[in-house]
C-alpha cells in the first residue's frame, strides 16, 4: 500500500503556501468560480464519473462530490481515477493527499500559480467508492496487503 500525506503536513503545506502569496491567494471568488465551472467540465467530460450537485463553496475552499461508476480495487485504481482528472485541473502549483473516510475516499487539494490559488476536495462517493473503502479497511486491519 502507498503512503499517503497526512493530513498535517497537507495543512502546513497549505499555510506556508498562503504565507508566500497572501492570506487571500485561494479566497478570489471570481478565480475559484472559473475554476469550478473548468473542474465541472472536466468531469462532464470524463469517463466513470458523475458530479453530484453543484460544488461547495466554504471559506475560500470548493468541494466537489463525484459519483464514481466503476469498482475501484485498490489504491492504485482510486489514485488513477484522481489524477487523471487532476491532470486536467492542475497549475503550476499543485499538492494532494487522500483521506480514507467512512463514506468515501477525498482527496484534499491546493492547486495555483502566482495570481490565485485554488483549495479544496475532490470526493469520491457512491455504492463503488463505499465497497473500496470497506475493502481497503479489511485489508489494513489484517496487515495483508492482496488483491482479490
Amino acid at each position: 500500500m502507498s503512503e499517503h500525506l497526512p493530513g498535517s503536513i497537507f495543512d502546513r503545506i497549505v499555510e506556508s503556501l498562503k504565507a508566500y502569496y497572501g492570506e487571500g491567494w485561494t479566497e478570489d471568488r471570481v478565480a475559484n468560480r472559473n475554476f469550478a465551472l473548468g473542474a465541472q467540465s472536466t468531469f462532464n467530460e470524463a469517463e466513470s464519473v458523475h458530479l453530484i450537485g453543484d460544488p461547495e463553496f466554504e471559506q475560500g475552499q470548493i468541494h466537489f462530490n463525484l459519483w464514481i461508476d466503476t469498482q475501484m480495487e485498490d489504491v492504485l485504481a482510486a489514485d488513477e481515477l484522481a489524477y487523471a482528472l487532476f491532470a486536467e485541473l492542475a497549475d503550476d502549483i499543485f499538492v494532494c493527499t487522500r483521506q480514507i473516510e467512512e463514506r468515501g475516499v477525498r482527496y484534499r487539494f491546493i492547486t495555483g500559480n502566482g495570481k490565485d490559488g485554488h483549495l479544496g476536495s475532490i470526493h469520491f462517493t457512491g455504492p463503488n467508492a463505499r465497497d473500496f473503502v470497506n475493502m481497503h479497511r479489511m485489508r489494513g486491519g489484517r496487515g495483508v496487503a492482496y488483491n482479490a
